[in-house]
């Protein structure tokens, strides 16, 4: 049972991370290529790079291996719609960051009157810019005044640091194919009712144990460097999303936190210990084979 549903369970995944591919193309388009270390848009179907040494100084990968097709195949489900790479995506975000300093000059117009039509009419234009405009909040307060170069420094922090993203995405797929062809093993030798003779399988499945955790800390990871810069999507900027609370506040906040899990730590220790020294006979002595009838009983004069 355990290895029919690690292995259903891992099939089940790779339909979600197809899905969670096709649904980043859609409204996540820089975490998108981050993954691929897709510096240029490509010619549909866009290809996988399967190995590779991104480089962010020079826009390139070093030692490329690609998969033709796959990438577009996954990310679009189509052979002819392209992938936009990261720099066509700064591009796109340098604009979006001018008409985020309309929508905040619109902005500040409206707080001075709120019967002001002209700004509410160009605030109503470029509102979904507004975001991409706070980026300039981490170079200059006053943002309608910012510089060229610091519009394009702006742009530039739409992308994450590509090459941690890059290798963790591929560390958690190839962990997930692995864990399917380990359930596919399992299962095959639990249908043939010898899987507790195969050895070497069961030092493999010990070393295993970690790999889900491994996979899904890995996932956890894409997910949220991905976002980067971002606390909200396209909205809210990380730096600027920055709580008020002061360093004391959350300094006793993250003891207290420490604490309790060591607390729970030590704890469930402590009974894995206990559990261990006993031993499965004392533990479940269910398990015991029961006593044959038919054993001879002792006969008068033996000790």
């Amino acid at each position: 049972v355990a290895a029919a549903f690690g292995l259903l369970s891992s099939l089940s995944v790779v339909v979600l991370g197809d899905e969670s591919g096709y649904a980043a193309n859609e409204h996540q388009k820089m975490k998108l290529a981050a993954i691929e270390a897709m510096w240029e848009t490509e010619r549909a179907p866009a290809d996988f790079t399967a190995f590779g040494i991104p480089n962010q100084q020079t826009h390139q990968n070093d030692y490329a291996v690609k998969i033709p097709y796959l990438m577009g195949l996954i990310a679009t489900r189509s052979l002819d719609q392209p992938i936009p790479g990261i720099l066509e995506l700064v591009d796109h975000a340098e604009h979006r960051i001018r008409g985020g300093q309309l929508a905040y000059a619109a902005l500040e117009h409206i707080r001075a009157d709120r019967n002001d039509r002209q700004a509410r009419e160009m605030f109503d234009r470029h509102w979904q810019d507004l975001g991409h405009g706070l980026l300039l909040k981490r170079y200059r307060d006053d943002i309608l005044n910012a510089t060229p170069e610091e519009i394009s420094r702006a742009a530039m922090d739409t992308v994450p640091t590509v090459l941690p993203l890059f290798w963790t995405f591929r560390v958690m797929a190839g962990l997930g194919f692995y864990l399917i062809a380990f359930f596919a093993v399992a299962f095959y030798y639990s249908c043939r009712n010898n899987f507790e003779n195969k050895r070497t399988f069961l030092k493999i499945a010990l070393w295993t144990l970690p790999a889900p955790w491994i996979a899904i800390e890995c996932g956890w990871f894409v997910a949220e460097y991905g976002r980067q810069p971002w606390a909200v999507d396209g909205v809210l900027p990380t730096f600027y999303a920055a709580s008020g609370l002061a360093l004391h506040q959350i300094v006793l906040t993250l003891t207290g936190f420490v604490a309790l899990y060591t607390v729970l730590m030590i704890i469930e220790v402590k009974l894995m210990l206990k559990a261990i020294a006993k031993g499965p006979d004392e533990i479940l002595p269910s398990l015991q084979p029961p006593a044959s009838p038919h054993a001879a009983a002792p006969t008068a004069g033996q000790a």
